[in-house]
C-alpha cells in the first residue's frame, strides 16, 4: 500500500478560491452563456476535486490486516471515512445549488443575481466541511509513516526502547534510522534491507516497547506490536544487560511476553558488548562489530536461506 500517493488537500479557504478563480476565467457570447458556463466550470472543477480526493483513499476495510490496524493507530478509519463522506455530502450538495442557478438562468432570472446567490451557497458549504479537508490532510501526512512494505522474509527488531536496535538495523542494512541517547527516539517503524545470500531480506526497526498490558500501551508501542503480529518471520530481541535503562528483570519479562504473545521464532540477543562481559546468549557491538556475523547466520539459519 503507497500511502504516500495520497494528495495535498486544501483548506476550505483554498478550495474556494481555487474554484471561484477558474469560474472567473470563463467567458461566453452573451451575459447568460457567460453565467452559465461559471457554473459549469465551478460544477466541474468542484466535482473533480472532490473525486480526486476520494478516489486516491483505498477502501480500507478491505486493506490488508497490517495496513488496517496501522491506518487505526495513526489516524483512526472510523474518522477518514467520517470526513470523506463528509466530502461526499459537500460535493451532491453543490451540484443541488448549481443545478437550481441553471434552472434560474434559463428562466429568466438576473444572471447576475442568482450567480452571486451561487457563489455565496456554495462557499457556505465548502466552509462547512473546512475541519474534514484539514483533518483528511493530517490524515495524508501521518499515513505517509506508514512504510509500503515487499514481499520478502522479514525481520522484526524488538527491544526496550534505548537498547540498541536502531543501531542493530543501521548496522546490518540499508535503513537510516534515528538513533539518540533517550527513550522513544523510533516513532515509526523503519525498513531496510539486506541480502542474504542471493536474497533480499526485510528488516523492520520498531518503536520500544515497555512491559504492560497492551491496554495501556501507547499509538507508539503499538505500532510495534502490528509489526510484531503481521510482519515477522523472526524476532531478533534484543537486550541491554548494562541496565543503562532499564532492568534485566523487565526486559526478560517483556521478552516472555513476546514469546507467547506470537507464535514466531525468536532470537534474543545483547547489545553494547563492548562495555559488559554477558555472553550466555549472542551479544554484538554496533560500535566495534562484535557479534554480527553470528547474529545474522542465526537469522539465515530461522528464515532457512542456506
Amino acid at each position: 500500500m503507497e500511502f504516500r500517493k495520497l494528495p495535498t488537500v486544501l483548506t476550505a479557504e483554498e478550495l474556494i478560491d481555487k474554484i471561484f478563480r477558474r469560474a472567473s476565467k470563463v467567458t461566453g457570447r452573451s451575459s447568460k452563456e457567460r453565467a452559465l458556463n461559471k457554473l459549469a466550470t465551478i460544477s466541474n472543477v468542484t466535482k473533480d476535486y472532490f473525486k480526486k480526493i476520494s478516489q486516491t483513499h483505498p477502501s480500507y476495510e478491505e486493506l490488508p490486516e497490517f495496513y488496517k490496524e496501522m491506518v487505526d493507530i495513526v489516524v483512526g478509519i472510523p474518522e477518514i471515512k467520517k470526513s470523506l463522506g463528509a466530502l461526499k455530502w459537500a460535493e451532491s450538495m453543490v451540484q443541488r445549488v448549481i443545478s437550481k442557478g441553471v434552472r434560474e438562468i434559463r428562466s429568466g432570472k438576473d444572471e447576475q443575481a442568482v450567480l452571486k446567490s451561487v457563489y455565496g451557497r456554495v462557499a457556505s458549504i465548502i466552509e462547512q466541511i473546512d475541519k474534514d479537508l484539514r483533518f483528511l490532510n493530517e490524515a495524508k501526512q501521518k499515513l505517509q509513516e506508514i512504510p509500503s512494505l515487499g514481499d520478502y522474509p522479514t525481520v522484526v527488531v524488538a527491544g526496550y526502547p534505548n537498547v540498541g536496535k536502531s543501531s542493530f538495523v543501521a548496522a546490518v542494512s540499508t535503513a537510516k534510522p534515528d538513533i539518540a541517547s533517550y527513550p522513544f527516539t523510533t516513532k515509526k517503524l523503519s525498513v531496510g534491507f539486506l541480502e542474504m545470500d542471493g536474497r533480499r531480506v526485510q528488516i523492520i526497526d520498531t518503536p520500544g516497547l515497555l512491559d504492560r498490558p497492551i491496554s495501556k500501551r501507547n499509538e507508539i508501542e503499538k505500532r510495534a506490536i502490528v509489526a510484531l503480529k503481521y510482519l515477522a518471520d523472526v524476532v531478533i530481541f534484543i537486550i541491554d544487560p548494562t541496565e543503562e535503562a532499564y532492568s534485566i528483570e523487565k526486559q526478560l519479562s517483556l521478552l516472555d511476553e513476546i514469546k507467547k504473545s506470537f507464535e514466531k521464532p525468536v532470537i534474543d540477543v545483547y547489545s553494547k558488548a563492548d562495555l559488559h562481559n554477558f555472553r550466555d546468549r549472542p551479544a554484538f557491538s554496533a560500535l566495534t562489530g562484535e557479534g554480527i556475523e553470528d547474529i545474522l547466520k542465526e537469522i539465515k539459519k530461522h528464515l532457512k536461506i542456506e
